[in-house]
């Protein structure tokens, strides 16, 4: 009895001091710091870490020098080709580069752009993607400070605002917490609103029409389908919007989007640009190098079926949506290949829709299947019919023949 109470009471203190363990890995801090140069079309961009427990040891950038240029610091900073490998001394120390900003597409639209009174740009563009070497098992804390020109009053970043005006940069999923995502800064007009339990804003330069409370009254009603859908919603979500010359579009960044003015809420269609980009954004499901209709083919169904579900859509009009789908679908010969062009993406939402109903015959639905679907890095075709199998406890018929 006495050694079976031994064994209970080590167990119990494993269970205990696993968390501690977690709590106690070892850290170092980066300092992230852009400034807004509208003169200059550039931000000046400074990294710093310091060590603490952990240590960062070596960055390895991707800079092509195209963009990025006048890079120098503390310790080594060694250019090769679009390469930069950085490596800080042992007491920690900086990195400082510019970075231009303004950057188009083939169609002469912009996607980062920076005008005297406002700049709309990506964190990963300001902090271009990096291999880490740090000491083993270290992990860091980060924050952003962003430097305004005079004028400028407002910044809006993903991230959660510290005392002093600095941002909590937080990336769980990443070994480095680097700033991702869409911001914007300058003269901005930007609308508010907990929905959900999500803190979420929807801005524009000052001036630019970009629908802030239809885009809010959307998302009110959208918001607690997706959790539903998707599980739990991230504390924060940034939307921008603007106008000509910006890429009009949209594209979706970690807890963040970017949508034209111009771009309809609805589409006549039924669909939604704002719930597919957002559908992007919340479940991070990624098609292999065969598979985008998997990724653009779910962002585009649950953009019609969370409008049902939200009462947004009619259930006629959301089944005259799958017909048409269907219709522009049988176009097209095959789903897989690089790119999903529009009609492959309408036959992937009529694919989906029929694996829905498939599904929920034996038990289940999409809903669960997206959710499995969120634990990987990337989706194949092979993986697709795996969770589904998973799911219904045998193989898909919907997928079956699916090329």
């Amino acid at each position: 009895m006495i050694r079976l109470l031994w064994v209970v009471l080590l167990v119990l203190a494993s269970w205990v001091t696993q968390p501690a363990r977690a709590a106690d890995q070892p850290k170092y801090t980066v300092n992230y710091r852009v400034s807004f140069l509208p003169a200059e079309g550039s931000a000046a961009v400074e990294i710093r870490t310091s060590p603490g427990n952990g240590r960062l040891v070596a960055m390895d950038f991707n800079m092509p020098a195209a963009i990025y240029r006048g890079e120098g610091g503390d310790g080594s900073v060694v250019r090769s080709g679009d390469r930069v490998l950085w490596t800080p001394p042992r007491q920690g120390g900086a990195l400082h580069y510019q970075v231009l900003i303004d950057q188009r597409r083939a169609n002469a639209e912009y996607d980062s752009r920076i005008t005297p009174n406002w700049v709309i740009t990506r964190g990963d563009h300001l902090f271009p993607p990096a291999r880490i070497r740090a000491t083993k098992g270290s992990g860091s804390t980060a924050r952003l400070q962003v430097v305004l020109p005079a004028g400028w009053t407002d910044v809006e970043t993903p991230y959660a605002k510290l005392q002093g005006g600095d941002f909590a940069v937080t990336n769980p999923e990443r070994k480095l917490d680097r700033p991702v995502g869409w911001m914007a800064a300058g003269k901005l007009y930007s609308t508010r609103e907990t929905i959900a339990g999500t803190r979420v804003t929807v801005t524009a330069p000052n001036g630019e029409k970009a629908d802030q409370v239809a885009t809010i009254a959307i998302l009110r009603q959208a918001l607690p389908e997706m959790d539903g859908a998707y599980g739990k919603l991230p504390d924060k979500l940034l939307i921008v919007r603007a106008g000509d010359p910006m890429w009009r579009g949209g594209l979706s960044a970690p807890r963040s989007l970017w949508l034209h003015a111009d771009r309809p809420l609805l589409s006549q269609n039924g669909t939604s640009p704002i719930l597919h980009e957002l559908t992007h954004v919340l479940t991070d499901v990624r098609g292999g190098p065969d598979d985008d209709w998997i990724a653009e083919g779910l962002a585009e169904y649950y953009s019609l079926e969370i409008s049902r579900r939200a009462q947004l859509i009619s259930e006629d009009r959301f089944a005259k949506a799958l017909r048409s789908a269907a219709r522009s679908g049988a176009k097209v010969m095959g789903l897989r290949g690089p790119e999903s062009s529009r009609d492959r993406t309408r036959k992937a939402v009529s694919l989906f829709a029929q694996l829905d109903t498939e599904l929920r015959a034996r038990g289940s639905g999409l809903d669960a299947l997206t959710q499995l679907l969120m634990h990987h890095e990337t989706v194949t075709l092979e993986q697709l019919r795996k969770d589904a199998a998973k799911l219904e406890r045998q193989p898909s018929v919907v997928l079956a023949n699916v090329d």
